[in-house]
Order: C-alpha cells, then structure tokens, then sequence
C-alpha cells in the first residue's frame, strides 16, 4: 500500500511544483497543456494522500503553507539530484544537456565562445543557451532549470551564490557623424556636454556600463542591453561607453572613436548558481571556461 501510494505522490508532484511557481491552478494548467480540472483534481489527490493541506487559499491565488514550501524544497533537491547523476558528474567526460543564460556582450563576447571551446573537449556536452537578465535567471535557477547564470550584478540570496570571474574594459565612444568623432582634441568637458545612450538601470538599481555614479551625464537615450549601444554609436547621432571587446573591430576600420578622457570602471561579470549545485562538476567546468574566455579578453586589451 506504501508503495503503491508512493508511486502515485511522484505522479502528481509535477503539477504541484508547477501550481507552486505559477500561484494558480489556471497558470499552472497552461503551463502543463492541461485542463485546470485536471490540475486541481491531482492536487487534491496528492493533498489527501498525504493528509495535509499544502497551500492556503487566498482569494483566486494559491499561497504555500509551511508543508508546501518544504514539499517543494525537496522536489527541487531532488530535481537536481537527478539532473547531476544523468550529466555523469562521476565520469570523467561531460555529457548531457547544459543549460545556462546570459545576455547581451557577454553573450557574443564570453559565454558562446566558452561554451564552444567547452563542448570541444567534451563532445557529448549539449549546451543550451537563453538571454536572460539576472532575476529571471536567478528564478530559474530556484527552480533547478538552470545550470549556471552569467551576469553583470551580484544578486546573492539564501539561495543563489554568486561569484566574480573577472571584468570587461570599457571606454566612451562616438561614430563618425558625431561632432566629436572628427574634433583635433577632446576634452572630458567636451564628452560631458554631449547627450550619452545607456543601458537600462539593473536590478542592482545601477546602470551596468562602468560610468563612474558620481560623474553627471546627459541622458539621450536608454535601451535594454550594454550591445544595442553599439548600433546607436555607429549612427553617430549619441555617445555611448561601449565594452572595448565589442568596439575594437569598429575603431579598426575607422567607424567608432574611443574617448578615454572619463576614466570608468571596468564592467564585473558574475556567475550564478543554486547553492545546492556548488558541487557540481558541470557548473564549475563551465564557469572555469568563462573564467578563461574573460582573461583571455583582458589579456588581448592590453596587448592593444
């Protein structure tokens, strides 16, 4: 009888994790492809099979009581219990699926080129990339769907333990059409009286491009991501701070001009990931190739 009933609690876990994450049964139901009837009977099921109740109703939402939020921490630990024993952490090979957001620069310039050499050496790695900023990813890395994070802000909680591997230059830039672009010599007061595009302001509450917060600029325009600045720069019509890894092909062929007269900070990349997964053999490999790829990129700026 125990086992049978334990064979029925591990069919019905899947739509309490889902109705867990999502706060309802209709969220959940679309989530699973399934009938909100049919989401809610098996919640019922795996409520009365334990004895308990596993959230409170409040209104149309569903709240995790104290049994809920234990039954979903080891769902969790369990999830990822079985994704390290399916990645062959005790092998010496990598294999299997791996999952890991970034975005932006660190997207082109680190991540996809670490990912690449890492699947090199082991071919039956199978990377799997989403762009996603750092709460999104830090939501699903909670929920074990992630492997490893790649950030620019350090976003620790109980959960989450997040890292530093190593920075990216950064330097003010300005296309040809721009009044600077063509000017003998610039100033730091010349670059501070012209309108600047920057990048949204992160959930640190910082904006994520280096400019020194207690330096006054001109805000001409704001967009999601440090690369998207790169297509304003070559228009020429703003000035932005560009990483110096995404401008040096453009300085090369005379489209872009640095204007290194604002000293700024180089721009952190953080790794994230689950503090139940630090062990992980897969997540250190990958961090170890981002670690590598970002000194990689330090090493060829100072060459410059």
């Amino acid at each position: 009888m125990l086992a049978s009933l334990r064979k029925h609690v591990w069919n019905w876990l899947p739509a309490f994790v889902e109705i867990a994450e999502a706060g309802s049964v209709v969220a959940a139901a679309r989530r699973l492809a399934l009938t909100p009837a049919a989401v809610s009977r098996t919640l019922g099921l795996l409520e009365d099979a334990l004895g308990y109740p596993l959230f409170d109703r409040v209104g149309k939402r569903l709240a995790l009581n104290a049994a809920g939020v234990a039954l979903r921490d080891a769902v969790r630990a369990a999830t990822r219990a079985v994704d390290a024993g399916l990645a062959g952490d005790a092998d010496d090979r990598l294999g299997g699926p791996l999952r890991v957001a970034s975005l932006g620069v660190l997207t082109d310039h680190v991540v996809v080129p670490a990912l690449i050499a890492l699947r090199g050496a082991h071919p039956a790695l199978v990377p799997e990339h989403v762009v996603l900023g750092p709460a999104e990813a830090n939501a699903l890395l909670v929920r074990g769907l992630l492997d490893v994070a790649f950030y620019y802000e350090e976003l620790t909680s109980d959960e989450i333990a997040v890292e530093r591997l190593g920075a990216l230059g950064a330097t003010v830039y300005c296309g040809r059409g721009h009044p600077l672009f063509a000017a003998r010599r610039v100033t730091r007061a010349a670059v501070l009286a012209h309108p600047f595009s920057v990048p949204r302001i992160g959930d640190s509450g910082r904006v994520q491009d280096g400019w020194p917060a207690d330096v006054p600029r001109a805000i001409g325009m704001r967009i999601t991501m440090l690369r998207s600045n790169l297509v304003v720069a070559l228009s020429g019509t703003l000035l932005t701070v560009l990483p110096d890894v995404t401008a040096a092909p453009h300085v090369a062929r005379r489209e872009l001009r640095p204007l290194p007269v604002v000293p700024l900070d180089t721009i952190p990349v953080f790794a994230a990931r689950h503090r139940g997964a630090l062990g992980r053999r897969l997540g250190q490999a990958t961090i170890a190739a981002v670690r590598a790829q970002l000194a990689a990129i330090a090493s060829a700026r100072h060459r410059r």
